[in-house]
């Protein structure tokens, strides 16, 4: 075993020394000649650093009055599930009011709830219930745009008082032969010109997404006033926080005579990648908005002593996503979802270690392995690495986020063009429309073997139901005899309440190109994690011997290793996409160096 550790600079060339990443929420101190992140304090943690958000897709989670589409009430009768699975925070995506053209992140009312999904009162009920259960609630906020049906467009078109500079608005300009067009280049996320001519008002208003996704205006101080005070609204009502949608769109230069760069990349011009968006994207005037946002979720904690979490979407290298947390609030950290098709394992130690190593000061890590924006994860790294990737996710440093489904193993649905509702896959085409829709991973959650997959009693549901649905559902992996993706996802989680895991150390131990390994080591446990993401069965510790460990984990389907067995690391073997989790004998010391 001491080969283990003294060949850490074989086995992975990036590190100049064995690597140590002491990891509790502290002032953290650096040496960058040996890459040791040592604390210089310490400090209680709060809920969310120890926390397991679970994303829930309202649309999809659970039907509770048969008409295909989830619910809160549907929401409701699940969640004991939660406690179950051993997650702590439920992070709801949007159930405002909305005419659902992008499926509630089109709000037309940012203080109410869409009659499909229930009513104000459900949603009381919903908060109620969760904190019943000792569980934590956030809910997705959509502060960059609202619905062309909302009362303040309207009233923006009609130049009614206040409401007139609610949005970005421009004349555009005139051609030399008379044609007046967009004031420039710009590009929608969606596809085609980010402006749309408006006739009532005879200007072109601004759309970073969809065309009846109308870009507010955050220069003006009234616009201000009214999405502080809708946080204010759902504060009243007990979310424990927020999840920012969209942040790195929220404002865009001033100056709308610039046009934005082009990025070389080899797509139509009509899609977003074919600009370099200098002007439309993570401008320097967000900070300021996200600070009083900040400030308001603030003040109602000074009240009442209880902590409230605001993390932002925005996809962004660390040294852009880091200046969210100057501002107080967390940026999720999206490095682990866009790795290409085959990452190799010292491609996933690297992402990793680009969280810790450019963390700043006193600030706590996290990671994201998917969402609703993104295909699933058994799409993008092949199904049989969802196991290992759960198992990542689970025993790293940092608050993890799972999206609904990833711990059953749920596969990306095959849908055609003719059933796609998504608005950026009908923008991209019947011709491309697979590289753009967001449908596949919406799909209806997968409860049982039963009817409709024990989601809807009705006869359609909104999307149809992932492929594997009949094998891949709570209920068929619960009961089985066999270690199933649920039962390691569920084991994980409540391992991971150990001292080891929230504020335990953290030591690379042996990456390759197949094996990424690490040891998290607490007060009184030490925990070795070991995964192949690689293409070949492996024997890498062959050479290591004992000391014995523990198995307390393992992914499906490996076989001549049990939970509980005592094992020697001579005798194991990893195929693709398996792994384990091992205590180690307490009276072990790995040498160092």
């Amino acid at each position: 075993m001491r080969g283990l550790f003294n060949n850490i600079l074989r086995s992975y060339g990036l590190l100049s020394a064995f690597l140590l990443v002491t990891v509790v929420a502290a002032v953290v101190q650096r040496d960058v000649n040996t890459q040791l992140i040592t604390p210089a304090t310490d400090q209680n943690l709060t809920w969310w650093q120890t926390a397991i958000f679970y994303q829930v897709y309202p649309r999809s989670f659970k039907d509770s009055n048969g008409d295909g589409v989830g619910d809160i009430q549907g929401i409701i009768s699940e969640l004991d599930y939660f406690v179950d699975l051993g997650v702590d925070c439920i992070w709801l995506s949007p159930v405002y009011k909305s005419p659902m053209r992008d499926f509630g992140y089109d709000i037309s009312d940012y203080k109410d709830v869409d009659p499909i999904f229930g009513t104000l009162d459900d949603f009381r009920e919903l908060i109620q219930e969760i904190h019943k259960r000792g569980l934590k609630f956030i809910s997705d906020f959509v502060p960059g745009h609202v619905s062309s049906d909302h009362e303040w467009f309207r009233r923006s078109v009609k130049r009614d008082g206040k409401y007139t500079n609610y949005f970005v608005w421009s004349d555009g300009k005139l051609l030399d032969n008379g044609t007046r067009v967009p004031p420039n280049n710009w590009l929608s996320v969606f596809g085609g010109s980010a402006w749309s001519w408006n006739d009532e008002r005879q200007q072109y208003y601004y759309h970073a997404f969809d065309p009846h996704q109308i870009d507010l205006n955050y220069r003006d101080e009234n616009l201000q006033w009214e999405i502080k005070d809708s946080f204010r609204f759902w504060l009243d009502y007990g979310v424990d926080g927020f999840r920012i949608d969209a942040f790195s769109q929220l404002f865009e230069n001033e100056n709308t005579s610039l046009d934005e760069p082009l990025s070389g990349n080899n797509v139509p011009p009509t899609e977003y990648a074919y600009l370099n968006h200098i002007y439309t994207a993570d401008q320097p005037d967000s900070l300021p908005i996200l600070t009083s946002w900040k400030n308001v979720v603030d003040d109602y904690s000074k009240q009442d002593g209880k902590v409230r979490y605001l993390v932002v979407e925005l996809y962004a290298p660390p040294n852009v996503r880091n200046k969210i947390y100057g501002v107080g609030a967390v940026p999720f950290n999206f490095d682990l979802i866009s790795m290409g098709t085959h990452p190799t394992g010292r491609d996933i130690f690297s992402k990793v270690m680009d969280e810790y190593i450019n963390l700043p000061s006193g600030k706590w890590p996290n990671f994201v392995l998917g969402n609703h924006d993104q295909k699933r994860l058994s799409y993008r790294y092949g199904a049989q690495y969802v196991n290992v990737f759960n198992i990542l996710l689970l025993t790293l440093w940092g608050t993890p986020t799972t999206y609904y489904g990833e711990e059953l193993g749920m596969l990306s649905a095959n849908i055609s063009w003719e059933n796609t509702v998504d608005p950026q896959g009908l923008g991209a085409g019947p011709e491309r429309y697979q590289l753009f829709t967001r449908d596949p991973s919406r799909t209806p959650m997968q409860w049982s073997n039963d009817f409709q997959a024990g989601f809807s009693t009705g006869n359609t549901t909104w999307l149809p139901l992932a492929e594997n649905w009949a094998t891949l559902n709570v209920k068929t992996e619960n009961s089985s005899s066999q270690q199933t993706p649920y039962k390691l996802y569920r084991q994980l989680a409540h391992l991971r309440k150990n001292q080891a895991f929230q504020t335990g150390t953290f030591r690379a131990a042996l990456v390759t190109d197949n094996i990424v390994s690490y040891l998290r080591e607490g007060t009184l446990q030490r925990y070795l994690v070991i995964m192949n993401f690689g293409q070949e069965t492996t024997d890498d510790y062959r050479n290591y011997g004992g000391p014995a460990a523990t198995v307390v984990a393992i992914t499906p389907g490996l076989t001549g290793v049990q939970e509980g067995q005592r094992l020697s690391l001579d005798a194991l073997k990893l195929e693709p996409g398996q792994g384990v989790v091992l205590l180690l004998d307490p009276n072990f010391v790995p040498t160092i160096g």
